[in-house]
């Protein structure tokens, strides 16, 4: 028995030695293949269908295929991706659209965006109603409508009202929708694939008026880190991309398996629910030759920056080609 331990000693020994010569530095010094740890901050503080491609790439393995051991974290007021990418707490985040990056760009932090999952993705609207008669924009002249202040949807939606001057009188409601349900406000603001969703689905009929349709387009999910990422580990950060867009184009291959992993990470997820979101999200996520997945330009980025800075929540202007780069897109496809 002595000496069969001793021999299988030996045989690992000699193994180690012939991992150590084929894993060596310059200077001979043994290197260990291990997983690079990369984490993310996701924009909302719940499981959600618009993460569902991180973690469907998670779930395959298509991070670990990179060599990434990814953690996800969930954001919220005081954990938000822009602080916390740019205080170095997270290498990569998510933000509900680039409008939030470049604010944070035009105040001094140096983030780029690497990608846009939603190209003109309509997600912030305003919402009336079904029986209040108020489907047109003309129609909330001296109405009273709901905003979230501090929340992306409200500069888009003062662009709008701004653009074809109507006079509206304002209340901060937050995400609280019960003042519209109960008629003490003639419009609220939400997102499509939030209220727009849940409201009908609990039995509220709703009006949908859309930005969109009045020449304001948005954006919708960007991936952003910063610029010192870039500069001394740009291989970190095609790698997490190219996984993530993997993930993506799972995620639209087939949407049933992709909503039953988002279920897997929290028991609160209601997957019939979250799956009619996903399809919303779906509808808008790049993904053909012309506009491949990820895809976004100097147009996109630079009609939202006039769009901030004529509403004036930019007022330190700066290049706009220095808030994003599709170099590693392009080294992807």
């Amino acid at each position: 028995m002595k000496i069969k331990y001793t021999l299988i000693i030996a045989l690992v020994a000699i193994l180690l030695i012939l991992v150590g010569c084929n894993n060596q530095s310059p200077t001979g010094e043994v290197i260990l293949d291990m997983d690079t740890s990369v984490s993310v901050r996701l924009p909302i503080p719940v499981v959600e269908a618009g993460q569902t491609p991180f973690y469907v790439a998670d779930d395959n393995r298509y991070y670990t295929d990179e060599g990434l051991d990814v953690q996800f974290n969930l954001g919220s007021s005081e954990t938000n991706p822009v602080k916390m990418v740019a205080s170095e707490a997270d290498d990569f985040g998510v933000l509900g659209g680039p409008d939030t990056l470049l604010v944070a760009r035009s105040k001094g932090q140096p983030l780029v965006a690497i990608a846009v999952i939603h190209r003109n993705s309509d997600f912030p609207v305003i919402l009336t109603l079904k029986d209040s008669g108020l489907t047109e924009l003309e129609d909330l002249e001296n109405k009273k409508i709901g905003f979230f202040y501090g929340h992306i949807s409200t500069d888009v939606l003062h662009s709008l009202l701004n653009k074809y001057d109507i006079t509206h009188e304002e209340v901060d409601v937050g995400m609280d929708y019960s003042q519209l349900i109960a008629k003490k406000i003639d419009a609220e603001w939400a997102f499509r694939v939030t209220a727009g969703l849940n409201l009908p689905e609990q039995g509220i009929e709703i009006n949908t008026i859309s930005p969109a349709d009045y020449g304001i387009n948005t954006h919708g999910y960007t991936i952003f880190t910063t610029e010192e990422m870039i500069e001394k580990n740009p291989e970190i950060v095609k790698k997490f991309l190219r996984a993530t867009i993997k993930g993506i184009a799972a995620t639209l291959e087939n949407p049933e398996e992709a909503i039953d992993i988002l279920a897997e990470k929290d028991e609160k997820v209601n997957s019939d629910l979250e799956y009619k979101r996903l399809l919303m999200y779906n509808e808008v996520t790049s993904n053909s030759e012309e506009y491949p997945i990820g895809y976004m330009d100097y147009e996109m980025f630079k009609e939202t920056y006039d769009r901030l800075v004529k509403e004036g929540v930019i007022t330190e202007e700066f290049d706009v080609n220095d808030a994003f780069t599709s170099e590693f897109l392009e080294e992807i496809y």
